[in-house]
């Protein structure tokens, strides 16, 4: 074998025992896993030799090697092997999330929680973005004498309601007339142009009714708002706090950055849109230098996609996680389009 070719397949040793163990890795070590004979010698050389590389380090002067962030993006980039679910495991998955795909709200939540529960790590579901929502349909729904609640649904499957109550009794037959006025001016517009200034304009159209809707009218406007938003479910943070390679401080750090959605949000979607796999520096985050994030996409429909991502130390499964967050990812964009289609 080639010097070079037998070297790489010395690091994807070190990387996978490295994961499975946690403890550095010996020559003998790396002969008993290798599939061709190599004189354990001749791997100590060629380990010293992807030391200097910058592949590999050596935590203390008598102990064998492990994977530095630069070893752990080669073996990435270059020797993993994924490790695809069986049928057994993927019909174990499909079912969990069929328990949970009521709504596109609770299907990401769902995903979530089966992810962590999977691998170990902390799991992240972010909604299709918020500002490419249509609405779909506003309807009223009566919960007193003197309040009613909307029901704003958009193109997404995102529905948000909003109490409002009136100073004069609401009929069924009032709450006719709010439907067919409201939606006759907002049915299909995006929920990012339900603006202060659109809502005026809509009150201005509506002539004297609008005397009896200001209520009304705000709380579409709210409803609309809040559906423009980017919706996320973080589950499994505790399972941070177990991995050996998170100090308390460290930890700390994280569980700060999971609380802001917003930041990880960018972080997830620059993986998920990019390589699949941040590790380390890569995150530009020092909270998350001891860590890596895997991401994947979703799709429902061309204009509704998001992301799911899996929060957890350098060293873990890459090739069997990576297939299980492809796999889950699959199945939510499936139910994910049957709901929006329903």
């Amino acid at each position: 074998m080639e010097p070079t070719k037998r070297k790489m397949k010395i690091l994807e040793a070190v990387v996978e025992a490295y994961i499975k163990t946690g403890d550095p890795i010996g020559s003998k070590a790396v002969c008993d896993v290798l599939d061709f004979n190599v004189s354990s010698a001749t791997v100590r050389n060629d380990m010293a030799e992807l030391s200097n590389l910058g592949l590999l380090e050596q935590p203390h002067t008598s102990s064998g090697r492990v994977p530095t962030e630069l070893g752990y993006r080669v073996y990435l980039d270059e020797l993993m092997k994924p490790e695809p679910l069986n049928k057994k495991e993927q019909a174990a998955i499909r079912n969990s999330l069929d328990l949970g795909a009521d709504t596109p709200e609770s299907l990401l939540e769902t995903a979530a929680e089966v992810l962590s529960k999977i691998t170990g790590c902390a799991a992240f579901a972010a909604s299709p973005p918020g500002d490419n929502a249509v609405i779909r349909q506003i309807r009223f729904v009566r919960t007193g004498s003197y309040t009613a609640m909307v029901v704003l649904i958009t193109s997404l499957g995102t529905v948000k309601t909003k109490l409002f109550r009136c100073d004069y009794m609401i009929t069924p037959s009032l709450l006719e007339m709010f439907d067919r006025a409201i939606n006759e001016r907002l049915s299909g517009r995006l929920v990012t142009s339900i603006t202060p200034a659109f809502i005026q304009t809509t009150a201005i159209s509506l002539g004297e009714m609008s005397i009896m809707m200001p209520s009304v009218l705000l709380a579409v406007s709210e409803a609309a708002k809040e559906a423009s938003v980017d919706g996320t479910a973080i589950r499994g943070q505790s399972n941070l706090f177990s991995m050996p390679e998170l100090a308390s401080e460290d930890g700390k750090k994280v569980m700060e950055l999971l609380e802001k959605t917003g930041e990880l949000s960018k972080l997830i979607t620059a993986a998920g849109k990019g390589a699949g796999v941040l590790i380390g520096s890569e995150l530009h985050h020092p909270a998350l230098s001891s860590l890596s994030i895997i991401a994947a996409q979703y799709t429902a429909a061309p204009e509704c996609s998001g992301t799911l991502a899996l929060i957890g130390p350098l060293r873990m499964n890459y090739p069997k996680i990576i297939s299980t967050l492809g796999y889950v990812a699959d199945v939510v964009g499936e139910f994910l389009s049957e709901l929006l289609d329903a």
